[in-house]
């Protein structure tokens, strides 16, 4: 399960996380990350692909990358299913307790969620974010071998509530540098709830209060035109830099289920204390994978 944000064993992990607004993005945050990246491993003879390397440059500059595929749409199908027989929860509901998703118990329930021994048992879920063009974008981007943490995978129902706050503009200032893999698991068009992202915000100034944001406030800022909707089929995979100005667009025709992935620096402070899993025959990196999996 997730652990409490408070727990005194992670004060080092809220120390950071308070201090990131005041690097006020770039230039002071890649300057931060590149004293840490030194220090920590990196894989022998690193040689980045041309592909990984168009993906970081556009990470570095848009603050998103175009869409790719990692699986075959039969996988993509095998682990919507899994996922579809598998009990969720509405933390912000949770007097229902779990359900699956056909049978949602209450209208006022708007997300599904799992939690890690779930989503980590997976069908493909661990080749996936473990693949080598991710992990060839992360390692070029970082400088080091990258940490995977922060893991969530939900559901986001198409109901006439209000939005939630990832539903409106803000950043993610979970660490000194970090990006994040997007997933869909079920086609994701401008009625599914897409990913909303301002391009090159990572860069900017402009609202660093770690606050929601209304959309009048990012058109006065960046013009009605900015925001690019990120939309995509099942099995469809995008990275993005997530301390850019952001949105999760709310459903309103369909739901959407979606694997998100973050691949940072140093650890956050909404991963695990402890790892979940075993690293099946050491399968994965031990370094890349020491969060969630044992080795």
């Amino acid at each position: 399960m997730k652990t409490p944000f408070n727990n005194k064993a992670r004060w080092i992990d809220d120390v950071i996380w308070h201090q990131i607004p005041r690097l006020k993005i770039e230039p002071r945050r890649r300057i931060a990350a590149s004293l840490v990246a030194p220090f920590r491993p990196r894989t022998p003879g690193f040689n980045p692909s041309e592909r990984a390397l168009t993906l970081k440059t556009q990470l570095e500059t848009r603050g998103y990358t175009d869409a790719f595929r990692l699986m075959t749409d039969e996988q993509v199908a095998e682990m919507r299913r899994y996922f579809e027989q598998q009990p969720c929860f509405d933390g912000g509901h949770r007097q229902y307790g779990s359900f699956t998703i056909d049978k949602v118990p209450a209208p006022e329930i708007q997300m599904g969620r799992f939690v890690e021994e779930q989503f980590l048992a997976a069908p493909h879920l661990l080749d996936t974010i473990n693949h080598p063009l991710v992990l060839e974008v992360a390692e070029a981007f970082h400088g080091c071998k990258p940490t995977i943490d922060g893991m969530s995978v939900w559901w986001s129902l198409a109901r006439p509530n209000p939005p939630m706050m990832t539903q409106k503009y803000h950043r993610d200032y979970n660490q000194v540098r970090h990006f994040k893999m997007f997933l869909y698991l079920t086609d994701t068009d401008m009625g599914g709830g897409p990913h909303i992202y301002v391009p090159a915000s990572q860069h900017g100034n402009e609202l660093l209060e770690r606050r929601s944001h209304s959309d009048e406030e990012i058109e006065a800022t960046y013009g009605p035109s900015a925001p690019v909707a990120l939309t995509g089929r099942a099995g469809d995979c995008f990275l993005a830099d997530n301390i850019g100005m952001h949105k999760a667009l709310q459903p309103t025709h369909s739901d959407r289920l979606i694997v998100v992935t973050e691949y940072t620096l140093l650890r956050n402070r909404f991963g695990p204390l402890t790892p979940v899993l075993p690293n099946p025959d050491r399968r994965y990196d031990p370094y890349v994978n020491r969060v969630y999996l044992r080795s």
